[in-house]
């Protein structure tokens, strides 16, 4: 474990109540035991302090991880200045974001589908307004592209376990 403090990786989507908080609770889950990164989200025009979208607690309690608690957040330069890497879910969340902080450099932000080779492009659809069903899609998207940004980002700032290594 390292005596640093986390890194910090910023998920950001629109009102900060069903994909960026999903991908925040399941990127938690997914390195729960990589003490080295800490996740966190907020929305590019979210009310502070709103809930989750019910359905998006729904979707994630279907995998056993609680979204009850959670509480909207305004995206603000600071954050983005202050976190380590920043992840869109869409191409306008980028852009939004580059207009909130222009020199942001090019290796800190990302699309959430950026580390798919099949679709670096690609937005992660907006299930507001959707059925339980229309959440579950969201969340399986979600999830299956955080396992690319995990390999991209995540795994190779952690350094190996080098435990009961006898070889010098």
């Amino acid at each position: 474990m390292s005596c640093d403090s986390p890194k910090t990786l910023l998920f950001v989507c629109t009102g900060n109540t069903c994909r960026s908080p999903m991908a925040e609770r399941l990127a938690t889950s997914l390195c729960a035991g990589m003490p080295d990164w800490h996740f966190a989200s907020a929305g590019v025009f979210a009310s502070p302090g709103d809930p989750a979208s019910p359905l998006a607690i729904e979707a994630l309690r279907e995998r056993g991880i609680s979204l009850a608690d959670h509480k909207a957040r305004a995206l603000s330069p600071k954050m983005i200045r202050e976190a380590d890497q920043v992840v869109a879910m869409t191409a306008g969340h980028r852009e939004l974001i580059r207009n909130m902080v222009p020199d942001i450099s090019q290796e800190k932000l990302h699309l959430l589908h950026g580390f798919d080779p099949k679709k670096p492009d690609a937005d992660v659809m907006d299930p507001f307004g959707g059925n339980l069903d229309t959440y579950r899609m969201a969340r399986d998207d979600i999830e299956s592209a955080l396992s690319n940004l995990i390999l991209a980002l995540i795994r190779p700032t952690t350094p190996p376990n080098t435990e009961g290594n006898t070889h010098s």
